[in-house]
């Protein structure tokens, strides 16, 4: 059998002992083997070592790896193929652990100072070895965080407090690739969930007394204009007191429960601030779970739909142990009491971002917070540096702490914008995975408070965001299943360029490159800004001018224009526009197809479900493949539905194929599953003076600088493959 070569602190032993096994105790240390590029290194605690799930770690089942174990005169090489663990003799803790490579390069020497939290790594910058400490480590009890049953007064309700000692996973993420180390890093600590579909859609926030009827007025004001809305916020003045508590203030409802029931008539759905006072002597002490479980569910019982737990206030709940902070612990408590309320529903809570402390990012999140959407970044001004902040916080939190969801309160928290600004908020607002409204007493964000020429601004942004609903659902589902966030800083697809790790720009989904005005126009009144094109073909959605990366260019846009670009190669989903989000499936489709001059293959993938209960996670959900191949002069679409449950899909799906197609080139014959589409089943679209984009219109023609589209419409069955092959020629 082949020995590892014994490392330089074994030198000089008389006798050596090879094991091959998944778990090795040295003293008063367990190092378990957890997948090639992860390791568990652990001091033995109070009761022993640790195998239950904690607040952290859900599933340590990550991948079978051999492992052996060489013995030298005490002391231990724990080795994989991939990396390898000395354990000094007698080992009494972690401090002098050394990680090393597999041929004995030290990567890393243990201390207790590898416990703290800490940002994870970018894909542009994958150190040798990362380290999460499981600290404290805390086991929770198995009904979570819910009250203990009526007479045990255990006065931890059931958690563990009393596990703890130094617990660290080591990561490999050079070895392994950025892919690799979010996928293992997210199943150790578990899933960021899917979000409901109506989260996507616009809320509307006010700190404001708002009354019944007052409230009623405002979501007619949005359904008048035509503006969508999903979600209207009560701020603190629904209670009694407006502070704490769970007494509704009659004065301003009379019937909260006949409130929300005429809010969800106009299909809008009712949010609620909590300032939470602690009770009780701790966290965990039944009398502060049962208060909280009351007052809460008490609401939840009225028909509100979601609750916002707020920190920000002279009041704010206790901590259950030293390093689990307040808000990962209010996010765990609102999540597991509004589950078990509503069992079915899949749980939405806003809570602000731990680490970020009202726009400022100071800290780490906790490695457990991704599990609890959604975030905010806490009170901001109504100032260009805060919508900077807002645009680089949402970007690089999906990195450097797998935050997809983290957003601002558009327009700022305190001040009033002027209109440009106020414009500019609520544009990034349209392309943010939440786009949500918010201010302070005394101030406003009404669009139409600021004119009819801002009120159509926005209204056609929000609007076209709704339309997008399948694209940015898609993206949603595809943060639940790989971590991958809504919005994408480039370099998770090109880390090898410099220039791709900027946090103003990012991908939206797979095929939209958005790049935020972030600063007030020059004289002319055009913002201006550059903008890193990635490699590849992109075209300017206003303008219609393909760009071809890697590059650099100006960007200037007057204040209806944002700059948004596509994909050579992109496939871009639309549906009819909504009022509000409804569910995730789509009778009638759009696909936005924007054909390369170069060769290549592209899939991309519709995710549908019914965009509210937990069915999708026992398998209720459809997904239908959208592949795009370009080979010389053909093109092919081709459209695979992939088996699902009945009743997900629609039986019938109206599909309208809009094909991009380069500048000076026309298409030949077009044949849809083997059939030769008459001429009038496809428009020829050329290009239009109008410079108003075609995605943004829902339909016409595109603009000016691009080439002509291709457009065919028809309905097929929702189960039915579809292909479309067309030879391009270039003039």
């Amino acid at each position: 059998m082949k020995m590892w070569k014994v490392p330089l602190f074994l030198a000089g032993s008389c006798a050596m002992i090879l094991k091959v096994q998944a778990s090795f105790v040295v003293g008063e240390v367990r190092v378990q083997p957890l997948g090639r590029h992860l390791v568990r290194i652990e001091q033995r605690g109070p009761n022993g070592f640790e195998d239950r799930e904690t607040f952290t770690v859900r599933e340590r089942g990550i991948e079978a790896v051999e492992a052996r174990e060489t013995r030298a005169g005490g002391a231990v090489c724990i080795a994989t193929a991939t990396y390898r663990v000395g354990v000094p003799a007698g080992a009494a803790g972690l401090e002098g652990i050394r990680v090393e490579s597999p041929a004995g390069e030290a990567l890393c020497v243990l201390s207790n100072a590898l416990l703290a939290k800490k940002f994870l790594p970018a894909p542009s910058a994958l150190p040798a070895v990362w380290v999460l400490g499981d600290h404290p480590r805390v086991v929770p009890a198995a009904r979570g965080a819910l009250p203990p049953p009526a007479g045990e007064e255990d006065p931890t309700s059931g958690w563990d407090l009393a596990s703890g000692a130094p617990d660290v996973y080591v990561f490999f993420p050079a070895a392994s690739g950025y892919a690799r180390f979010r996928s293992d890093f997210l199943k150790l600590t578990g899933p960021i969930p899917l979000v409901p579909l109506y989260a996507l859609g616009l809320w509307y926030s006010r700190y404001h007394a708002y009354g019944e009827e007052t409230a009623l007025a405002v979501i007619e004001r949005f359904r008048s204009a035509g503006i969508p809305l999903d979600l209207f916020t009560l701020d603190t003045d629904w209670r009694v007191g407006a502070s704490c508590g769970y007494g509704v203030n009659e004065a301003l409802f009379p019937d909260l429960g006949r409130f929300i029931r005429r809010a969800h008539a106009r299909q809008v759905r009712v949010m609620l601030n909590d300032h939470p006072e602690p009770k009780g002597k701790g966290a965990l002490d039944p009398e502060e779970l049962r208060y909280r479980q009351a007052g809460l569910t008490s609401v939840l019982g009225l028909g509100a739909d979601l609750w916002w737990f707020d920190r920000n206030w002279h009041t704010h709940l206790q901590a259950p142990a030293p390093g689990l902070d307040k808000e990962v612990w209010g996010m765990r408590l609102y999540r597991d009491i509004t589950r078990d309320f509503r069992p079915g529903q899949r749980p939405l809570i806003l809570s602000n971002v731990d680490g970020i402390h009202n726009g400022r990012r100071d800290a780490p999140s906790h490695p457990a917070a991704h599990r609890f959407p959604a975030w905010w970044t806490g009170d901001t001004c109504a100032e260009w540096n805060d919508l900077r902040l807002g645009v680089a916080n949402g970007v690089d939190s999906g990195i450097v702490s797998l935050l997809p969801y983290v957003h601002e309160d558009l327009g700022g928290h305190h001040g009033q914008p002027d209109p440009e600004l106020y414009v500019r908020f609520m544009q990034f607002g349209a392309f943010s995975p939440v786009a949500r409204i918010h201010c302070t007493t005394q101030v406003h964000r009404y669009p139409w408070a600021y004119g009819a020429e801002v009120e159509k601004i926005v209204g056609d942004f929000f609007r076209l965001r709704y339309r997008l609903l399948p694209t940015l659902y898609a993206a949603a589902f595809e943060a639940s299943r790989s971590g991958t966030p809504l919005l994408r800083r480039c370099d998770l697809e090109w880390p090898e360029l410099p220039e791709a790790a900027d946090s103003t720009q990012y991908l939206l989904g797979d095929d939209l490159l958005v790049a935020p005005i972030l600063a007030p126009a020059r004289a002319g009144g055009r913002a201006e800004r550059t903008v890193w094109i990635p490699p590849g073909e992109w075209q300017d959605l206003w303008t219609g001018r393909t760009h071809r990366g890697p590059a650099t260019i100006g960007a200037a846009c007057a204040l209806g224009e944002y700059p948004v670009y596509a994909r050579g190669g992109g496939l871009v989903w639309s549906a009819p526009q909504r009022q509000s989000t409804g569910a995730a499936v789509w009778p009638e489709l759009a696909v936005d197809v924007f054909v390369p001059r170069r060769d290549q293959e592209q899939v991309r993938t519709l995710y549908e479900d019914d965009g509210i209960s937990v069915e999708h996670e026992r398998g209720a959900f459809a997904v239908t493949e959208f592949a795009l191949r370009q080979r010389g002069e053909e093109t092919r679409i081709a459209i695979s539905p992939r088996p699902a449950p009945a009743g997900i899909r629609p039986e019938r799906r109206r599909l309208t194929l809009r094909i991009h197609l380069p500048p000076g080139a026309e298409a030949r014959a077009v044949p849809c599953n083997g059939r030769t589409l008459p001429a009038e089943a496809c428009a020829l679209l050329a290009p239009a003076a109008d410079p108003a984009p075609q995605l943004f219109a829902g339909s016409g023609p595109p603009p000016p600088e691009a080439g002509a589209i291709l457009e065919w419409s028809g309905e097929v069955a929702a189960e039915e493959a579809v292909e479309i092959r067309f030879a391009r020629a270039d003039r």
